[in-house]
């Protein structure tokens, strides 16, 4: 595992923050690059306007070679996440926090995925409640108000301010794989269910999920915690369960 320092005073974040790259094993390297890169950025790690580490060091962190690491920068670049510049000041820079349908990967069976969704989330939740702090907090405040100012924008909009709620929580856990996990979940949850999202979902109850979901988390009382994620899953099971059924 390769810690990598970022400087971020944003959103209530610390300064100097370490993330952990992961080695990548499989044969798909640019791929994994892809993911692990977007999962940073989705999850507030690297923001719009800051810099990635360079080829080398992401090379090093991922155990893969640099032009594979070109690979994945291009896969970005082409899709408006990231931009490479030249000279002093140069770098990879975040252009983009919202991420376009083709790097959110495949879908999954539907019942598969909301079952992981639900023992993922409902663990976070129970640890976020034990482990957040006051800048969590201001994070997952700040989400809700973006969310809620935006709850009438475009679909990829919308699903991003509701999600940037979920990435917070994940890291108020202070547990990389339970959030990578959030992540990979997340992700494939809006190809699977696009439609909901699109059509069907009302913005305004998120808002108040979500609102919800957080006094739960700030009261620390698990079983009230366990009850709000549970809340906040429902809808979409309860979707998915009449669509089998018709």
């Amino acid at each position: 595992m390769h810690k990598t320092q970022t400087s971020t005073k944003r959103n209530g974040q610390p300064a100097d923050t370490e993330w952990s790259f992961e080695p990548i094993k499989d044969q798909r390297a640019h791929e994994s690059a892809v993911d692990q890169i977007v999962f940073a950025v989705r999850s507030g790690i690297f923001g719009v306007g800051e810099r990635l580490p360079s080829i080398e060091r992401l090379a090093q962190a991922f155990g893969i070679s640099k032009p594979t690491v070109g690979d994945a920068i291009k896969v970005l670049a082409d899709n408006g996440v990231v931009e490479a510049r030249r000279g002093v000041n140069g770098g990879i820079i975040v252009l983009d926090d919202t991420m376009p349908l083709a790097l959110l990967g495949t879908s999954r069976p539907p019942n598969d995925l909301l079952e992981a969704r639900r023992a993922v989330e409902v663990e976070i939740g129970v640890l976020a409640g034990e482990r957040m702090g006051p800048a969590d907090v201001a994070v997952m405040e700040e989400a809700i108000n973006r969310l809620r100012e935006h709850k009438n924008a475009k679909f990829n909009v919308r699903i991003h301010y509701d999600h940037l709620f979920h990435y917070a929580m994940g890291r108020a856990a202070r547990s990389e794989l339970l959030a990578h996990y959030q992540h990979l979940i997340l992700k494939e949850l809006v190809v699977t269910f696009q439609g909901y999202f699109k059509n069907e979902e009302d913005p305004g109850s998120v808002v108040v999920v979500h609102e919800e979901t957080l006094k739960a988390l700030k009261s620390g009382n698990p079983k009230r915690i366990r009850k709000a994620i549970e809340d906040h899953l429902r809808p979409l099971e309860e979707m998915n369960a009449r669509s089998q059924k018709a």
